[in-house]
């Protein structure tokens, strides 16, 4: 005996049968009605599994009347002669389950069926008993949908299905055949990018390949109809034994039509040629299908990028890269926005203009920069930002940034000390962030020889910049320190408690946090982190236009024993701990003071059991409004003995010991933190020298020598009163350590003053919320304008407040820090352009609770206000811009939904780099997506 097939071999449902019996019925009928006589058979036999389980009649309604069916299992033609040879008592007809085929019953046999032939069963039938439901869909009852139903019925085998609503619809069918068949959950929903990754996928393609030609062949059309080009092609490439490599061949398709289209004749000649290796004599519209096959290829390898995919996205841009160097276009991956070919020329460019703007044979050298010398080098950081691998928030986008940074710095002059005052201002507000940049391209690690050079060149020549504003910052301190008087209102170790802590314990008693080393460039660091958290407001003494980030002199030499004992004591002293508790005690006992409680923790008073964030000794007195809590953290300072073991040049609130824990319990206790230091420190960057033997790593008695100068007064609290410092970073009188301090360098004599009050806070009287802006230099987020010259100011711009001098010995003339680039308006800003195009309606219609239209276009417009092709903007800035909460946790929730909005396809319009510190706009990219027409 042969069978039909295995899908015809199958147990049936008595709605299968009384289906089957319906339309043998029915075809009876028209044969009738086309004139044909009516036979006088009245047995039906099934193509399906000799099994039946149900009762041995069943009542079938057709046209009205109830008809008696009689059902039997025949499993061999023999068998189905027995059953056709007996009478049906009283049964209208008889219905046959067999698995042989019409060639085996034979003429005599057939002719005693209704419609002379073995009747396969209608799987659609079978399917709705299987699975329950009450009805089908009328359009699934045409023979274009019969391989539809034979997948449900062998996909339910292995997944489990159900009927929504009692009734198995088209779509839903489609939509889980094609998901399972390509590898998918059951309930994912397929398009380009899932057809995509479906082609990395061997075994997923392997079996899609084994399956029967007309379900192959249905879902292959459903796709190419839904999807459109993209699955057209992968199809082709499929048909070619090509499809593993559909990802790299799309992306080397990309970027030759990108290259041909600016008139590259050996892009047009490799794109022949590669049409002939992937596609054969069946190319694709190359105008179309293969433009969006690439589009969506390179959207895909983004999206393996910004997912845990890294090592599988290198090797497809590796494999693109070795098909065009095959094809004989290697120029072309690196002109490329998406390969590392061409992430690595882009690097290298940067660094060609760098080196370019920092050599020593260049008239002027380094201080002789003026800002629109910088236009190359910006537009190599663009171009570099703008490439799709170019990882944000990574180390080489760190260091990229920060050396661009630099060039800002010493093209819009440098600032010349007049008073210590000013130099300590400049510390902070400048030179601690110049410090922060040059860290970051002295830990950086980069494999490109053009960038490594230029950044070892740009750190030579700041290096010697950054030298000359210490040289002068130690002459100011060293005239001063010999004749200041008690009464000068100059913020020092010693009076900060009074002048800064005081005024904070207005409503309730501060956490004073001395995180012990704490230099300008770290604390710049950390008020960033904590702003972004969105817990602390900044505030700075003065008026809002004057309030700013302030710093406080050390003692000298500046070292533990002598500037955190004046600190914590508030009058110069030096000592241990006892002398700190006694004297910080003594302090806030005073009516000055309030008359408050005092207590001071160490760090082996910080230590705790397990599962206790901080003591409840601690936890207690923080929440305490009368008692003031100074906390000493030491993890600074204990990293200048041993190696810090970091990788890169961040300093993170996590990894700051008890810090975060501290702040954790000023919050919920609503309680204001000072954040400050007793000193600071420089690092050993590998310059540094033993000159001779001193008490201390940096401060001696003797006379000084190169580098070096002498102090005398009361604020020295060694040496009896008259030591040698040194100012040049590089000296040192002790063994070799990873960092120093004691000197007179700014980096270890300004301490760093953060003022925080809990979110929502009144602000003291006398005090003023510090913004962005008021933070951090202009050169650190903003491009400086390329001429200086010739252009006035629009209307209604306000002037620049602060001047910039120029350096020592660039002419003694003093310059004003250079206007930023002004935008012009066009009749409509580009924010307005974006909401109004169906486009921007569609997509933002498929987002829940998508923010309003006016917001998103301010979020736009903000962003373009800034300038570049790029722009950049702290979180808080953009979401304060379109009226929603500036509180950083508020306004990256805001964002991320007008990301969802402004990225279609997985495109990076919007992107929160930085941590979510930070907003960025791709402009070229939205224009792309929203202004096809270029606007």
């Amino acid at each position: 005996m042969s069978t039909i097939d295995a899908a015809a071999a199958q147990a049936v449902t008595a709605d299968a049968v009384a289906g089957a019996m319906v339309r043998a019925l029915e075809q009876e009928d028209n044969r009738v009605d086309r004139g044909r006589p009516r036979s006088r058979a009245r047995a039906v036999a099934l193509a399906a599994a000799p099994e039946w389980d149900g009762p041995d009649e069943l009542s079938v309604e057709y046209e009205g009347r109830q008809l008696r069916v009689r059902v039997a299992a025949v499993p061999t033609v023999l068998a189905a002669l027995d059953q056709l040879s007996r009478p049906l008592d009283g049964a209208d007809h008889l219905v046959l389950l067999t698995p042989c085929t019409t060639e085996e019953f034979g003429p005599a046999l057939l002719g005693r069926l209704i419609g002379g032939a073995v009747t396969r069963v209608n799987s659609w039938e079978l399917l709705l008993g299987e699975l329950n439901a009450a009805a089908l869909d009328p359009r699934l009852y045409s023979r274009r949908w019969s391989w539809l139903a034979d997948a449900l019925r062998d996909i339910r085998t292995t997944t489990p299905l159900n009927a929504s609503g009692g009734v198995i619809r088209l779509e839903e069918a489609l939509r889980v055949v094609t998901a399972v068949r390509l590898g998918r959950d059951k309930d994912d929903r397929i398009d380009a990018a899932a057809l995509l990754d479906w082609t990395r996928d061997h075994v997923a393609v392997r079996r899609f390949s084994e399956l029967r030609d007309d379900e192959r062949d249905g879902l292959q059309a459903e796709l190419e109809a839904a999807i459109g080009p993209v699955a057209r092609v992968v199809f082709l490439l499929l048909g070619n034994g090509q499809v593993y490599d559909a990802l790299p061949a799309g992306l080397v398709f990309a970027e030759l039509l990108r290259a041909r289209s600016v008139g590259d004749t050996a892009a047009h000649n490799a794109f022949i040629r590669a049409t002939e290796r992937f596609f054969g004599s069946d190319a694709p519209d190359e105008d179309d299908d293969i433009s969006r096959f690439g589009s969506a290829c390179e959207a895909a390898l983004l999206r393996m990028m910004d997912g845990d995919e890294h090592r599988a996205a290198a090797e497809v841009s590796g494999q693109a890269e070795q098909i065009l160097g095959s094809l004989g276009a290697e120029t072309v991956a690196q002109r490329s926005g998406v390969l590392v070919a061409g992430l690595q020329a882009r690097f290298a460019s940067l660094g060609q203009e760098i080196s370019k703007l920092v050599r020593p044979d260049r008239a002027g050298g380094l201080p002789g920069l003026i800002p629109r010398d910088l236009h190359d080098v910006e537009e190599a950081l663009e171009q570099l930002r703008a490439h799709r691998r170019f990882e944000r928030d990574g180390h080489d986008a760190a260091a990229a940034t920060a050396a661009v940074r630099l060039l800002r710095w010493a093209a819009g002059g440098h600032t010349e000390v007049g008073t210590v005052s000013e130099g300590a201002a400049a510390h902070m507000g400048t030179t601690a962030w110049v410090d922060r940049a040059v860290t970051t391209i002295r830990f950086c690690r980069v494999d490109v020889p053009a960038l490594a050079s230029a950044y070892a060149e740009l750190y030579e020549r700041v290096r010697e910049l950054r030298a000359d504003f210490d040289a002068s910052f130690a002459r100011r301190v060293a005239a001063w320190t010999g004749s200041f008087s008690r009464t000068d209102k100059q913020l020092r170790a010693e009076n900060l408690l009074h002048a800064v802590a005081r005024p904070l314990a207005e409503h309730q008693a501060p956490l004073i946090v001395v995180l012990d080393g704490m230099s300008a460039e770290v604390a710049v660091q950390l008020g960033e982190q904590i702003a972004a958290q969105g817990r602390f407001t900044e505030i700075g003494r003065g008026r809002e236009e004057d309030a700013r980030r302030e710093g406080a002199l050390a003692t000298l030499p500046s070292i533990t024993s002598c500037s955190r004992t004046s600190l914590l004591s508030g009058t110069l002293d030096t000592g241990g701990q006892s002398r700190e508790r006694a004297g910080f005690r003594r302090l806030w006992a005073q009516s000055s003071f309030g008359n408050r409680n005092a207590a001071l923790f160490y760090q082996r008073d910080l230590d705790t059991a397990v599962g206790q964030s901080l003591p409840p000794t601690v936890l207690e007195a923080i929440a305490d409004a009368d008692t003031a809590v100074a906390a000493v953290v030491n993890i600074v300072d204990d990293t200048l003995d041993k190696d810090r073991g970091e990788t890169d040049a961040e300093w993170r609130l996590e990894r700051m010991g008890k810090l975060l824990m501290l702040l954790d319990a000023a919050a919920r206790a609503g309680c204001p933190v000072l954040l400050t230091s007793d000193h600071g420190h420089v690092w050993d960057r590998g310059e540094s020298e033993r000159t001779c033997d001193g008490e201390s790593a940096r401060y001696r008695t003797g006379t000084p020598g190169e580098g070096e100068v002498e102090v005398s007064g009361d604020r020295v609290l060694a040496g009896s009163g008259r030591i040698v410092v040194p100012w040049d970073e590089r000296i040192r009188y002790t063994d070799r350590k990873q960092g120093y301090h004691g000197g007179i360098s700014a980096a270890e004599m300004v301490i760093p003053v953060l003022a925080l009050l809990p979110a929502g806070d009144p602000v003291p009287r006398g005090w003023s919320v510090l913004r962005a802006a008021q933070l951090e230099p202009a050169w650190w987020s903003l491009r400086l304008a390329e001429s200086t010259q010739g252009a006035s100011a629009p209307a209604g711009a306000e002037a620049p407040t602060d001047a910039v001098p120029a350096r020592s010995g660039g002419g003694g003339k003093k310059r004003r820090a250079p206007a930023q680039d002004t935008v012009l308006f066009a009749d409509k800003s580009l924010g307005t352009q974006v909401v109004e195009t169906e486009t921007f309606e569609f997509s933002r219609s498929h987002v829940h609770r998508a923010p309003d239209v006016a917001k998103i276009a301010a979020v736009i417009d903000a962003l373009e206000m800034a300038g570049g092709a790029r722009p950049r903007l702290p979180v808080g800035h953009v979401a304060g811009a379109a009226g929603e909460s500036t509180a950083a946790y508020r306004a990256v929730r805001f964002l991320k939904m007008v990301k969802k909005v402004l990225n279609i396809e997985g495109f990076p319009v919007l992107d929160l780099p930085e941590g979510e510190r930070a907003v960025e706009l791709n402009i070229e990219l939205l224009r792309r997506q929203f202004l096809t027409d270029g606007r």
